[in-house]
């Protein structure tokens, strides 16, 4: 364990990344019904029912993209840690043969890997050698081995990837899944959510932007008719129906 690791810190890291690549999330309990989502993410969750964990299992399966991220599955309910260091029936999902040992990481300490840095975490990992993709860590005690698996359309990170690395895998992830942002060629800052016909449009950031929307559209905050773009000011809003 790692006084390092807390969980709403990690939770606002991989939210941040999704948010950073313009895509809306929802937050949903692991037994509940998860079909609606072409993807779902579980960012880290240490303690999963056996409910939670067949739940998981039967998304992948009927077609769903699942991504989890590192110490998940450990323990039950009751926090009894599961035979093997994490549910067997999840690292048969990810291509996990056995899960050797965690090495949490100092503060500011990071681990190299195949194209990013690790950060918070990381373990050993022995593949089963059914895993589609690996990325591997570089370097040091786990050098060579998988720091991600992916097998199938489940997807297995048992680090926390630097924060631009972890928003390019999730946007990699979610576009294979058919999981596009609202509109195309948002600005850093802006942030767009649709919710039945209504488009909302929000700045979050200081400096007025102009933000592309193909088609007519009316705003209902200030009455205008727009055509293909909508210019926000500083903080702006705009609820935009076509």
């Amino acid at each position: 364990m790692s006084t390092l690791v807390d969980y709403p810190d990690v939770l606002r890291a991989w939210h941040r990344a999704l948010w950073q690549a313009h895509l809306t999330t929802d937050f949903a309990q692991p037994e509940h019904d998860l079909t609606p989502y072409p993807v779902v993410v579980v960012h880290r969750l240490y303690a999963l029912t056996d409910a939670a964990v067949d739940n998981l299992l039967g998304y992948v399966r009927q077609g769903g993209t699942l991504v989890c991220g590192f110490q998940s599955g450990v323990a039950d309910e009751d926090d009894r840690v599961r035979p093997g260091g994490m549910d067997a029936r999840l690292r048969e999902l990810f291509g996990i043969r056995t899960l050797h040992e965690w090495w949490p990481l100092e503060a500011g300490e990071t681990v190299p890997c195949e194209g990013f840095h690790g950060s918070l975490w990381s373990e050993e990992l022995g593949a089963d050698g059914t895993a589609d993709e690996t990325v591997r860590y570089k370097g040091g005690e786990l050098d060579g081995l998988p720091a991600i698996l992916r097998k199938g359309r489940a997807w297995y990170l048992s680090t926390l990837p630097e924060p631009e690395a972890l928003r390019d895998l999730l946007a990699r992830i979610t576009s294979g899944a058919g999981v596009r942002p609202v509109l195309d060629g948002l600005p850093e800052q802006v942030e767009a959510v649709r919710r039945g016909e209504l488009l909302f449009v929000l700045n979050h950031g200081r400096e007025p932007v102009t933000v592309e929307v193909p088609g007519t559209h009316h705003d209902l905050l200030t009455g205008e008719a727009l055509t293909d773009r909508v210019t926000l000011g500083r903080y702006g809003v705009a609820v935009l129906r076509p």
